[in-house]
């Protein structure tokens, strides 16, 4: 499934709209019924997930027993990890429509003897549903950083199993190691997925990015590819649990590159730029703007977001460098 074959490729729900529906003309709608339906789809499929994995372990496990036996044991892990969930809770769902489009000759992470680190926008609790269900519909396989403290969980089985990074917030040394893991993926040929800004962005605006993996990026001279989502926050609001019924639109596009050793900054920049002009391209494909008052196109906070704590009151230029400094809600302590 070569990215330059197709533009498009349209989610298996036949029942959404066309239409991104809960746009930001006011506040994304939610109803207990889509909830109910999405938990259900969603532990179905971490159940089944679990099950696959664990035999898949017992079958494979001889793998394990060399270097390059244990990169190909979490890369099928993974597939499988990344696909059954992310199948069910969103390619299953009448309420949740996905369109994923190849911007681009290159768009996607390149074929090679090293891997790609993708670089996502966060808006959303649901992100990394979107996020692994893309993947999936495109061949992609990549691995994920998460908290240490899920280890203890049965999701902690799936994600060990899949060859994750696990990373203790605060903990430099836990980082420094996650660091030197991710680079051994990378020049082994395994892509890595990251949220550049660190956490859902409240207000819809696009947050600054953190330098690490860009770091990593100029370091290996790998491949940096942007990819863009919009629409996950009508999925999954971050005002709450209740979930709603969305259209998201999902745009992969070309490589980017450092240009040097010294180029993370540089190279975030370039990022950044890219992924608002796909983004832009994305919400105006269609001719008519299909959300008109997005962060993305405006500038400006979704128009439902409301000021909280020391933003009450600033003039609104101030408010949008607040929230694109990302200081000024809860996010979780620097990462890289």
């Amino acid at each position: 499934l070569e990215p330059a074959l197709f533009s498009q490729v349209p989610s298996l729900s036949p029942s959404c709209a066309p239409s991104m529906a809960g746009t930001c003309a006011g506040r994304p709608a939610t109803s207990v019924l889509v909830t109910l339906v999405v938990v259900c789809l969603l532990m179905i499929g971490v159940l089944i997930t679990i099950v696959l994995q664990l035999g898949l372990a017992i079958l494979i496990c001889p793998l394990l027993l060399c270097r390059w036996g244990r990169g190909c044991f979490h890369h099928i892990q993974s597939y499988v990890w990344r696909g059954v969930p992310s199948f069910l809770c969103v390619g299953l769902n009448p309420f949740w429509c996905t369109s994923i489009r190849w911007m681009g000759e290159r768009a996607g992470p390149p074929r090679g003897s090293q891997g790609s680190i993708i670089f996502c926008n966060h808006r959303s609790n649901a992100d990394a549903c979107f996020n692994g269900w893309s993947l999936s519909r495109g061949r992609i396989e990549a691995r994920y950083v998460y908290k240490s403290s899920l280890k203890g969980t049965p999701l902690g089985v799936c994600l060990r199993l899949a060859g994750d990074l696990d990373v203790k917030f605060g903990d430099k040394q836990a980082i420094a190691q996650m660091v030197e893991e991710a680079k051994d993926i990378i020049r082994s040929g395994y892509n890595v997925v990251v949220f550049p800004e660190g956490t859902r962005s409240p207000s819809g605006i696009l947050q600054e990015f953190k330098p690490g993996f860009f770091r990593i990026c100029a370091e290996l001279q790998c491949p940096a590819v942007p990819m863009v989502m919009i629409g996950t926050e009508n999925a999954w609001p971050l005002s709450g649990f209740k979930m709603g019924q969305a259209s998201v639109k999902v745009g992969f596009g070309e490589p980017l590159y450092a240009d040097g050793p010294g180029g993370a900054e540089r190279l975030a920049a370039s990022m950044e730029k890219r992924m608002t002009a796909m983004a832009r391209e994305l919400l105006s494909e269609s001719g008519d703007l299909e959300a008109p008052d997005d962060p993305f196109l405006t500038g400006q906070p979704y128009p439902y977001w409301e000021a909280t704590g020391e933003l009450v009151g600033l003039p609104k230029e101030e408010q949008v460098r607040l929230l694109r400094a990302g200081t000024t809600h809860a996010r979780g302590q620097r990462l890289l």
